[in-house]
């Protein structure tokens, strides 16, 4: 038999009432009536009925997460971040990946916005494309940006400070001993843009000349680390050090340098940007920058929870510091 509200009540000595509003999280219960509640509740796996509270409150207890690329683990733990929140206050998520395909991302938009009560967007449109979230937020949609910003959409926003994940990689290298660095740069993403301004800024802050040729676009995945690598090392000599955009991209470079015969960490110093969870146990393990991916899926759950309850949220923008993780890669130890 499905457990109900009245066994958490009986189980409680409280009323169904009472278990009701704690779940819903009503401002009438305090925290730690609601948290013995949620604790009952999980021991005894309730599940609570969509249909019925979809019906009672005019709502369908789903949020919709978009991300470009679920194989990235990144997105992995940002999503796990976002159900820890979500589904302990009786909310399920729909998923959809795109594939870094903006045309993709305004279709999987578009089907989730009539069932759900909310969106977590790590959005993959070029700059000054917001037009289509303009329009839906205007109409009364409630999103909140994750990972990436857009320029000119006003939003509630969590990410990293990525100019400080391109100083920090850069000087990383700086301080190595390298003064002729490379960037494999992403997408037009506003990640890309912020790490490669962190890159030229730690360049300037040293006195060293930043040289274009020494930067190569690249995408976010394996794949397009290594072929921009690969390009890189047909077409000339790749730098002693390089900065690449994520780990991913780094991941590709480093197989397209171990091919061509180059030891990664003694002939080429590389650094990656995210700590993907597997990066430690490379053959090489990858010197990195790193936030935490999980406290960026908490924070923006909170933040849509917020709009989806009527209230102002408190930040419109969160940024989790970066820090450097210092690996073999890199050839500092």
């Amino acid at each position: 038999m499905p457990v109900t509200l009245a066994d958490i009540a009986r189980e409680l000595g409280v009323s169904k009432m009472t278990v009701s509003r704690a779940i819903n999280d009503h401002p009438l219960i305090n925290a730690e009536t609601r948290a013995r509640v949620l604790e009952v509740a999980r021991r005894l796996n309730y599940q609570p009925n969509q249909h019925a509270r979809a019906l009672a409150t005019n709502r369908s207890h789903l949020i919709g997460v978009v991300v470009p690329d679920l194989m990235h683990s990144y997105f992995a733990e940002i999503y796990r971040g976002v159900e820890s929140v979500a589904r302990p206050l009786g909310y399920r998520n729909l998923i959809c990946n795109t594939d870094e395909d903006a045309a993709k991302e305004l279709d999987e938009t578009e089907a989730l916005l009539p069932r759900t009560d909310g969106l977590i967007v790590a959005s993959s449109l070029p700059p000054g494309k917001v037009g289509f979230y303009k329009r839906i937020i205007k109409e009364g949609a409630r999103v909140v940006l994750i990972d990436r910003r857009l320029k000119g959409l006003n939003c509630p926003v969590v990410l990293t400070d990525d100019v400080q994940v391109g100083v920090l990689a850069t000087e990383h290298l700086v301080g190595l001993g390298h003064r002729r660095i490379g960037h494999l740069r992403g997408t037009t993403a506003s990640t890309s843009e912020g790490r490669f301004e962190g890159y030229r800024r730690a360049l300037e802050k040293h006195r060293l000349k930043f040289d274009e040729k020494l930067v190569r676009d690249c995408g976010f995945s394996e794949r397009d680390g290594y072929e921009a690598t690969r390009r890189w090392l047909e077409e000339g000599e790749v730098p002693g050090a390089v900065f690449a955009v994520n780990d991913p991209a780094a991941i590709g470079a480093m197989q397209a340098l171990e091919e061509a015969g180059r030891r990664v960490g003694r002939d080429v110093a590389l650094v990656g940007g995210g700590n993907i969870h597997y990066g430690d146990m490379l053959r090489v393990p990858l010197t990195t920058v790193s936030w935490s991916r999980s406290e960026m899926g908490q924070q923006a759950a909170r933040l849509l929870l917020q709009l989806i309850e009527g209230e102002t949220p408190g930040k419109k923008q969160v940024v989790l510091p970066p820090e450097l993780v210092v690996r073999s890669s890199s050839g500092a130890n």
